[in-house]
């Protein structure tokens, strides 16, 4: 995206509007006074007019009293919606011709504008930022008295820009986001920047509490490994710090100062190919994905991978049998630990690896029910998918940092996995060729289930 200031021409006879709005449920504040790239999104937007009308007006509410650097003037509505603005705005102009723009389009160039101006038009995709005249104020007028507020149809006039530039944002995220296109269409050496995870999934979409994960796909990310500098230009870092994936791939993780927390995955271009053939990464890209940037022709490649179907063979006998003998034997594992009175050691092993196996258990023991339904990955959601009784279970599974207790949630768990793998097994009309009655003996030998009265002995 151009620079509002890199952009010199002369300044048209137009007015510009600047439709400041107030506080933002979704967004948490009033957008007018977030932080963008070093400047204020209102300072930002009142620069870009400035770069193109030679008069501008700011219209919002005086009773929000937003500490601005230029004055606002009020739209004499108690309500809040665009078209009292673009009324109040046109009114006050001293031009027939009026480009009205919402404070929260931050990608905005100087040459939409003016292309929106030469026309009287506005975007195909929809009514703002665009070109209005005062002859529209009847229309808007009689919009109002019939309380028709949409904006929608008063210029029947289009052009058709780059929605990219156009984009608002209606929440921090979006805002971050929206941050790291404009800085990377400032590094050649960044190739494409998407958006994947919650912020862009169409089932089971972000909330408050979600992060935001970009991909960047670089000639080379170890400078960005390296030098942490770069997160400063989106915003204010109050930490950030490099995380290894399972995968190899090492991620930048960036907590910013209005709480927002971001997770930058950084791969070179020469990693597309193998990208494109890692399940984990083409299971991503089909929960949903936006691009940012692209300058290597990621888009195509990405819908062909959106429109592939997920592999849904069931696991065979093998396959549970492998899971089932890695199971049991860190659980005597487990149960030895314990009998060392390394408590820390035993409780990692039971809380963090075996509930990993047993996740993948659930998995299989939904998947063997109905071969449809989605268990996502790594146990996210899993209270939507999992079987309940299991759930129940596995409350009773976990343990306090406590010798006893350990032993305790162990056979929980044990029990918990035995009645599943049959299960599993028998669904999938496989078995296992386990005797889990000789198993337990051997866990038994070690650490005596407490439950029915047994103690842990030397």
């Amino acid at each position: 995206m151009e620079k509002v200031s890199d952009t010199v021409s002369e300044k048209a006879a137009v007015s510009g509007i600047l439709l400041v709005g107030g506080r933002s449920e979704r967004f948490g504040s009033a957008k007018a006074l977030a932080s963008f790239r070093g400047e204020t999104l209102a300072e930002r937007a009142w620069r870009l007019l400035h770069a193109v009308c030679d008069e501008v007006l700011a219209v919002g509410k005086a009773a929000d009293a937003l500490p601005l650097p230029f004055p606002v003037l009020d739209d004499g509505s108690p309500e809040r919606a665009p078209v009292f603005g673009l009324v109040a705005g046109l009114r006050a102009a001293t031009h027939d011709t009026c480009l009205a723009v919402p404070v929260d389009c931050p990608l905005l160039t100087t040459e939409a504008l003016r292309e929106l101006a030469r026309a009287v038009a506005v975007p195909g995709i929809g009514p703002l930022p665009g070109a209005y005249t005062k002859a529209m104020l009847p229309v808007l007028e009689e919009r109002i008295a019939a309380r028709e507020l949409s904006l929608r149809g008063v210029n029947e006039t289009v052009v058709e820009l780059d929605e990219a530039t156009l984009t608002n944002v209606n929440t921090r995220a979006e805002l971050l986001a929206a941050a790291a296109a404009d800085w990377a269409s400032e590094h050649e050496d960044v190739r494409a920047v998407i958006v994947v995870g919650s912020q862009a999934r169409r089932d089971t979409p972000a909330d408050r509490w979600s992060d935001l994960d970009l991909v960047l796909l670089l000639d080379d990310p170890q400078p960005y490994l390296d030098d942490a500098s770069w997160v400063r230009e989106l915003g204010r870092p109050v930490l950030t710090f490099l995380e290894s994936a399972p995968d190899g791939h090492v991620e930048r993780r960036v907590l910013y100062e209005e709480g927002d927390d971001v997770d930058f995955v950084l791969f070179p271009v020469s990693a597309l190919e193998r990208l494109e053939t890692s399940e984990s990464a083409t299971a991503l890209v089909r929960r949903g994905y936006r691009v940012l940037l692209d300058r290597i022709g990621l888009a195509e490649r990405l819908e062909r991978i959106a429109r592939t179907r997920p592999p849904s063979a069931l696991p065979t006998g093998d396959d549970l049998r492998e899971l089932a003998s890695d199971f049991w034997y860190h659980a005597l594992w487990t149960a030895k630990k314990l009998r060392r009175g390394e408590v820390f050691s035993a409780k990692e092993c039971l809380d963090c690896y075996l509930k990993a196996r047993l996740v993948t258990l659930l998995r299989w023991h939904a998947q063997a029910l109905d071969p449809s339904v989605d268990t996502w990955h790594g146990g996210r959601f899993l209270e939507r998918w999992g079987d309940p009784g299991a759930l129940a279970g596995l409350e009773r599974a976990y343990a306090r940092y406590d010798l006893h207790d350990v032993v305790r949630a162990l056979w929980e768990t044990i029990d918990l996995w035995q009645g599943l793998e049959e299960e599993t097994a028998r669904r999938l009309g496989v078995e296992t060729g386990l005797d889990h009655t000789e198993l337990r003996r051997r866990i038994s030998a070690v650490a005596l289930d407490p439950r029915r009265g047994s103690t842990l002995r030397a």
